[in-house]
């Protein structure tokens, strides 16, 4: 029997998810014909944590170092057949240089082929063909990635599998008798647009902000603006900043920021209850979990104009794009006052069963079995 070593020593964002979603799909798979061993941070039946502390306060450097530690200490250990790694982005590089102690399969976030091409392109190009040439790669799933899966077979298909698989939407109850509107104090009249996640820079926080400073006084009267997670390390005290010089400078603009955790039943609740989410990302080349779950909440959102993010809302019918910069976000934000972003009922629909959880859990755990 293959012993398959489940590999995801951090905590927070969609981690928490995958991580019960496969602790889930193998205890309905009986038939599943191997023995998982989980390395985590989340707790979740059938899981036995690890230790997240050090790498949660280590910089960029110091985490991959701390990471490349820890997995080469757990397959010493734990000597498994094969090691399934949920976020390949911090130890692409070390597996790159120094090869796998065992055959690997990996999430790859970054769908490089969705970027311009320049220099970041051609530098993720080089460093995926070395990890494909010097690792034990068998399998690279990219979620609702089966453009850049379709590109990256074509280049590399006699290395390695590129299986792309959906971005799950988990089935989650809204808080009963959380409500959006008195909780914040926000009036009926006014839409509530949500930004939700990690608040940063590659998410277009910055650019949100100073859009909201071109808003006219009839915009800003219709509107209020909910932000909710917590910010980015790096970009804490910019983001403080930002926002205590907007409402010096915009009193006028209702502002909440809620930079703390909040539970799965609360954030369905704000998704539910929101009229619009913001996606003004500047990272083209990520599928988003946030976009999942607006669609499941039936609420449209507005959204960067490149790569996978934009070609997902219109494909799928899920709101309207735009450039990622201050007096475009601003003209969206105002459309959107007067008239919210269409979604379509029938794509949206179908884009939220394809992002069946089990479905995701089922071809992840098949293919590492393989």
């Amino acid at each position: 029997m293959k012993t398959v070593l489940i590999f995801e020593p951090q905590a927070g964002g969609h981690r928490e998810n995958f991580i019960r979603l496969l602790a889930n799909g193998i205890r309905e798979h009986a038939a599943l014909s191997g023995h998982f061993v989980f390395f985590t941070a989340v707790e979740a039946e059938g899981v036995s944590p690890g230790i997240s502390g050090r790498l949660a306060a280590a910089g960029w450097i110091e985490k991959k170092r701390l990471l490349w530690k820890l997995f080469c200490e757990t397959c010493e250990t734990i000597k498994p057949d094969h090691v399934l790694i949920l976020e390949l982005t911090h130890l692409e590089l070390p597996l790159a240089l120094f090869g796998s102690p065992c055959p690997v399969s990996a999430i790859l976030f970054v769908q490089y082929p969705e970027l311009p091409r320049g220099p970041k392109f051609f530098s993720k190009h080089w460093k995926t063909a070395l990890l494909l040439r010097r690792a034990s790669v068998r399998n690279l799933f990219l979620l609702n990635g089966e453009t850049s899966c379709g590109w990256l077979a074509s280049r590399f298909g006699s290395l390695a599998h590129f299986i792309p698989i959906p971005d799950p939407v988990p089935e989650i109850a809204p808080e009963a008798g959380f409500l959006l509107r008195p909780h914040f104090g926000i009036c009926a009249e006014r839409k509530v647009f949500l930004f939700f996640g990690a608040i940063s820079r590659r998410k277009g926080a910055d650019a949100l902000i100073e859009s909201l400073h071109l808003l006219s006084p009839a915009t800003v009267a219709g509107s209020a603006f909910v932000f909710c997670g917590e910010p980015e390390m790096d970009y804490r005290r910019p983001f403080q900043q930002a926002c205590a010089q907007l409402r010096a400078v915009r009193p006028d603009i209702q502002l909440f920021v809620e930079n703390h955790f909040v539970s799965d039943a609360r954030m369905m609740a704000l998704f539910e209850q929101s009229d619009v989410v913001l996606m003004p990302y500047k990272r083209p080349e990520y599928s988003s979990g946030v976009l999942a779950l607006a669609a499941k909440a039936n609420t449209p959102v507005i959204g960067t104009d490149g790569g996978l993010l934009s070609r997902l809302i219109r494909d799928n019918g899920l709101g309207l794009t735009c450039p990622v910069h201050p007096r475009e976000l601003s003209a969206a934000i105002t459309s959107a006052v007067a008239a919210l972003p269409p979604v379509d009922p029938a794509r949206r629909a179908a884009f939220v069963k394809r992002s069946d959880p089990e479905l995701f859990a089922q071809t992840l755990l098949e293919a590492v079995l393989s």
